[in-house]
């Protein structure tokens, strides 16, 4: 079966992602102060005595996660591990991951929004982002290319 077109703009986003957690995880972990980033002041807002932990978060869940989740979108790899942890969903795993991770950045971005508020216009294009990345496996035509037959 051909890759339809709208996976394509899925990957796009997914890469989009990736790129953007990578650019914030090195910021934060490389000055966990936030001074080089201008968020010094947002760190005094936060259950966390400095941006280490979001960094981690950020290169762990939102860098490699949507590189492997994106690998499996083209790639459509048998990992049965995987498979069997997300048995529930009768569709390819990274399918199902791609759906979990959109759920976690639109989650992230409500966490994010309770504790510093909505300040700066990256989060206005990680939210349309993840909600692009939430919607858009649940098209006909990438449900129907990730289901098991």
């Amino acid at each position: 079966m051909k890759k339809p077109f709208s996976l394509w703009v899925l990957v796009f986003f997914m890469v989009f992602l990736a790129l953007g957690g990578a650019v914030g995880a090195y910021h934060f972990i490389s000055d966990p102060t936030g001074v080089s980033i201008g968020m010094e002041k947002e760190l005094a807002l936060l259950p966390v005595p400095n941006y280490t932990l979001p960094g981690i978060f950020l290169l762990g869940v939102m860098t490699l996660t949507p590189l492997f989740l994106t690998f499996g979108l083209i790639a459509k790899p048998n990992i049965s591990f995987i498979q069997a942890l997300l048995r529930f969903a009768p569709y390819h795993w990274a399918w199902t991951g791609t759906v979990i991770l959109g759920v976690i950045l639109m989650l992230w971005l409500v966490v994010e929004a309770y504790f510093i508020g909505i300040i700066a216009p990256i989060q206005y294009v990680t939210a349309i982002n993840g909600l692009l990345i939430l919607v858009l496996p649940l098209i006909p035509s990438i449900k129907n290319y990730y289901r098991w037959h």
